[in-house]
């Protein structure tokens, strides 16, 4: 117990320390590793293959940046629920048509989404195209900025 309260103390007190390049460093990595798991959870823990799993994560991220408004940045609060509920719509959808399926059937299902979702976000103006589109403004909460670096000497 003492070794998880060490390590929420050393990620809370990182942003003090790690400067913007550490800051940016963990967050991507905190991201794949959450992608990491997922692929663990479909793959060692349910015996499923999934080649479409990254697509929930990737209609979750274009759906924050299309709901955030030109002029300003939008709340966490609302936000995060709105992207979260759009990917769970879209697993919804993917997850009823596919679960039906077997083994490579599964596979193949689940490749043929993830190839729709890819397509609609890089050959479409939806998702910018091959350029793809940029959050302008980073989303706040309350009275944090998510978007400014802690200064460090």
């Amino acid at each position: 117990m003492a070794v998880y309260v060490a390590a929420a103390m050393a990620l809370a007190l990182f942003p003090l320390v790690g400067g913007k390049f550490g800051v940016d460093f963990v967050t991507k990595t905190m991201v794949f590793a959450i992608l990491a798991l997922s692929l663990e959870l479909l793959v060692g823990q349910v015996g499923l293959v999934c080649f479409g799993q990254s697509a929930f994560f990737g209609i979750g991220a274009y759906a924050a940046v299309l709901l955030t408004p030109k002029a300003g940045a939008a709340s966490v609060a609302w936000l995060l629920p709105a992207a979260v509920g759009l990917a769970a719509a879209y697993a919804l959808v993917v997850g009823a048509l596919s679960i039906r399926t077997r083994g490579v059937y599964f596979i193949m299902v689940t490749l043929a989404f993830a190839q729709m979702a890819y397509y609609v976000a890089h050959d479409t103006p939806v998702g910018g195209g091959t350029d793809g589109i940029y959050l302008n403004f980073p989303p706040t909460l309350g009275p944090v900025d998510l978007g400014k670096a802690p200064d460090v000497p």
